[in-house]
């Protein structure tokens, strides 16, 4: 994939504050929030929360969520991000003008996909069990926001990460809702709604 650099004046001013040293502690959190170990193990916490709480109606948003990591993951990476191109500002900017501290291969980074898994997983768990909101989106923005603070993302691909994640989350509820109504035979509407845990 050939990329190309392209960010306006706001976008490096907002890398510059988020990318800079927060020390050594910090550093160390930054990445572990960016490691792929983190990320499954927290999908797989809130996975197993919902089941625990909802039971047999956990199937309608397990499956949303599994409907909407495809959306977000794989035709992010396999269709967005080709069709953007868009350089990583730690291959884009000046050596020494910025902290590089995770590893990031030089391959399109619109839209940025941890993010928008993390943002997927976020608006599923809400629909599923409103109560799990505070938790899942402070994980999600932090995410987000680690990926600027490792300087492998430009604000704008998190951002864009974000949307894509929240888009392709809503699109798996829609899905997974049609495919519980089939099976269940029953006329449109909503009856998923009645399977959730308002608290």
């Amino acid at each position: 994939m050939r990329v190309a650099d392209f960010h306006g004046p706001l976008d490096l001013r907002v890398y510059e504050l988020v990318n800079r040293d927060g020390g050594a502690a910090l550093d160390a959190v930054m990445r572990f929030l960016s490691t792929r170990a983190f990320g499954i193990g927290f999908g797989l916490l809130v996975c197993a929360i919902v089941a625990a709480r909802l039971r047999r109606a956990a199937l309608l948003p397990l499956l949303a969520l599994a409907i909407a990591l495809f959306t977000s993951d794989f035709l992010g990476s396999q269709i967005l991000r080709p069709t953007f191109a868009r350089m990583r500002p730690c291959y884009a900017l000046p050596p020494g003008s910025f902290r590089w501290l995770a590893g990031a291969a030089n391959v399109g980074s619109l839209p940025s996909l941890h993010a928008s898994n993390m943002f997927a997983l976020a608006l599923v768990a809400t629909l599923a069990r409103r109560g799990l909101a505070p938790v899942v989106y402070m994980v999600a923005i932090a995410v987000a926001v680690s990926r600027v603070y490792l300087g492998v993302h430009w604000p704008t691909d998190v951002l864009a990460g974000a949307v894509w994640g929240s888009f392709a989350a809503a699109l798996g509820w829609v899905i997974a809702g049609a495919v519980a109504r089939r099976r269940a035979g029953s006329s449109p509407g909503a009856p998923a709604a009645q399977d959730r845990d308002p608290s």
